[in-house]
């Protein structure tokens, strides 16, 4: 065996499947307050279901190294050859395993793998190479598990083997067997990429849920390069038809938004949107008076106090979308993130009329600001696309003293730029603020380290060190002269660390604070109603009075009471209503939960209450027949009959 070529590949294949076990236990071992509620036979099903992704991911990325060594060639037993073949077996499997560690740490980020995306939205940074860096650093254990898997297969790679393991020497039989045991290597590789050979279709993140007890598990089954290697194909949505006749679909749901003439004619009201960093709506206090029997500490006091007392908001709040990117698009151009952002599909140059274009057509001029280097999180390109005219990031800051090490300037100091910089904007301007301190490592400016120190989670300090420099800043913008004619719109982007069991719920990895300010105080009213992110653009529309024809995947929350959140989480689609959450697979579905009798979503009543079911699945049903046929025929535009 030790001078068989097969056996020596199987062998250290073997090695790679059993490491990529290891990742996965590492994995759960650093995750396991998220994992917590999984007995051991459980935690045996999903081990078992990961090593079937495992294998698969393993042939993609092995599959140069199976040709160097499959091809019926005796150059295969060339010592420089086999030399080459283990640099690529080392190069490539010493990638993938980077990837499974670097996401045990992410993945609290995201709540799940990471796929293509994330390379594509940090293909333009110019200091990632220093971000990488820094996360090595702060995970060192991580980087050290990572450098002894990686010994570990050079030092059991073996040596080269010789030619004496070829076991027939004349040619005309070597060629034929040799291309024989090819053939059939090949049929192996195929039915391991496939993962069997009686389905109809490649193993794809789907699958995982068979394995899943909640959505969460599925992010604990798979591993992170069959995530990415997933994600580059997913180039063509295909069309979800449940309704044969549009009007049909229509009456159910629809993106087009006809409105009436308003009464008291549009309102040249600034508008100020502010989306911020990891701000998870369990960090709120005016969001969770009940936990900790009422004794819960607040990291948002500020805001706490401008949503109680002077602001519009929703109780039951979501995001449309996981990443930072899929939050000024859902914002913005009301388009959720549903499966993958928008901006890193083939449809992001479909013809699109954002609310900065649209409020651009009635004189507005348009901002974006970031405190980071242009270029970082795309949001640049972005603003290209939807029609923004100036963009202002770390560069046009012009003090790299107040660079926070990692990610751009620090919050108080930028927010205090951008109260400053609105001045010189032509009004009324429509503009987007997005914070950047709370994003990890989360990390605050030193003068602050003993003013937070009673404070013990470092993403928490970094919530509350925003909340101080949002109230500064609200401070510093009363004292100018566009403030009192503002609307402003807070909301996050995405959810970051949780800490309670009750927001570790497919529903609630989207809860986020969505809030509505006018200085004047003709917002002030609380609703225990849903919001979603891809409402902000209808019902800023709708506050102002706009009366022509638009297009947008949310709700105006001013003018509907039957409306719904909608995203998408680890391979199934949710529709979330102020009572239930809906699961829907894309076909059928498989879960409804009552929120607020059953916060932990633990008890599935789809089959005792399909009442609820017949009213919330065509709206799910709708709205994918809507996205998907829409986005494939590039209509996200009202057109001329769309209102008559």
């Amino acid at each position: 065996m030790k001078n068989n070529l097969y056996f020596q590949i199987f062998r250290r294949i073997l090695l790679v499947w059993i490491l990529y076990t290891l990742c996965r236990l590492v994995f759960y071992l650093y995750n396991s307050d998220l994992y917590n509620k999984l007995t051991f036979s459980q935690l045996g099903i999903i081990f078992a279901g990961g090593m079937r992704f495992d294998i698969t991911a393993i042939i993609y990325t092995n599959l140069l190294f199976f040709l160097m060594f499959l091809i019926p060639f005796k150059f295969r037993y060339n010592l420089i050859y086999q030399a080459v073949g283990k640099y690529v077996y080392l190069v490539t499997n010493s990638f993938a395993l980077l990837t499974n560690c670097m996401d045990t740490v992410y993945f609290r980020n995201t709540y799940r793998r990471t796929t293509l995306s994330i390379f594509q939205e940090f293909s333009n940074g110019e200091k990632i190479g220093a971000i990488i860096g820094n996360a090595i650093i702060s995970n060192w254990y991580l980087a050290l598990f990572w450098f002894a898997m990686i010994a570990l297969l050079a030092w059991r790679y073996g040596k080269p083997v010789d030619k004496s393991s070829i076991r027939i020497g004349k040619p005309q039989l070597y060629y034929p067997l040799c291309t024989l045991e090819m053939a059939a290597g090949f049929l192996l590789l195929i039915v391991g990429i496939r993962s069997g050979v009686s389905d109809d279709r490649p193993l794809n993140l789907n699958k995982a849920g068979a394995y899943a007890t909640k959505a969460i598990d599925v992010p604990l089954i798979v591993n992170t390069p069959f995530a990415v290697i997933k994600s580059v194909d997913k180039k063509d949505i295909k069309p979800l038809i449940f309704f044969e006749d549009r009007a049909e679909a229509d009456a159910v749901y629809s993106p087009v938004h006809c409105p009436a003439t308003s009464e008291d004619g549009f309102k040249n009201k600034n508008v100020m949107i502010i989306i911020l960093e990891s701000f998870s709506r369990e960090y709120f206090g005016f969001y969770n008076p009940n936990i900790e029997n009422g004794a819960y500490q607040s990291y948002t006091p500020f805001l706490d106090t401008l949503i109680s007392k002077h602001s519009y908001t929703h109780r039951f709040s979501y995001g449309n979308g996981i990443c930072s990117i899929d939050a000024p698009v859902s914002i913005l151009m009301s388009i959720p993130a549903i499966p993958e952002a928008f901006m890193h599909s083939v449809y992001f140059n479909n013809n699109t009329r954002s609310l900065p274009m649209l409020l651009k057509d009635k004189g507005y001029q348009t901002a974006f600001f970031c405190g980071s280097p242009v270029g970082y999180l795309g949001f640049d390109a972005l603003c290209n696309i939807i029609g923004i005219d100036r963009y202002f990031g770390m560069e046009q800051y012009g003090n790299d003293a107040d660079w926070d090490g990692w990610w751009g300037i620090w919050d108080e100091e930028f927010l205090q730029f951008t109260a400053l910089e609105l001045n010189k904007l032509r009004q009324p301007f429509m503009t987007t603020l997005f914070t950047i301190t709370s994003h990890n490592p989360f990390r605050i400016p030193k003068r602050y380290q003993d003013e937070y120190q009673d404070i013990t989670e470092p993403i928490h300090r970094c919530i509350r060190y925003t909340d101080a420099a949002l109230k500064r800043f609200f401070e510093t913008a009363a004292q100018q002269t566009w403030f009192n004619n503002t609307l402003f719109v807070l909301v996050a982007d995405h959810v970051n660390i949780i800490k309670h069991d009750q927001y570790r719920t497919s529903s609630e990895y989207f809860a986020v604070p969505i809030v509505f300010y006018t200085p004047d105080g003709s917002l002030k009213k609380i609703e225990n109603r849903v919001s979603q992110q891809i409402d902000i653009m209808p019902t800023v529309l709708g506050y102002l009075g706009y009366d022509k024809p638009y297009f947008s995947f949310g709700f105006d929350l001013n003018e509907t009471d039957d409306n719904f959140a909608f995203n998408y989480f680890n391979g199934a689609y949710q529709l979330i209503t102020d009572k239930y959450l809906l699961i829907f697979d894309g076909r059928q579905s498989t879960g409804l939960y009552e929120l607020r009798s059953d916060n932990l979503l633990m008890n599935n009543i789809i089959a005792t209450h399909r009442e609820v079911v017949d009213i919330l699945e065509p709206k799910a049903q709708a709205f994918l027949q809507q996205y998907t046929v829409r986005m494939l025929e590039n209509r996200l535009m009202v057109h001329d009959d769309d209102c008559k």
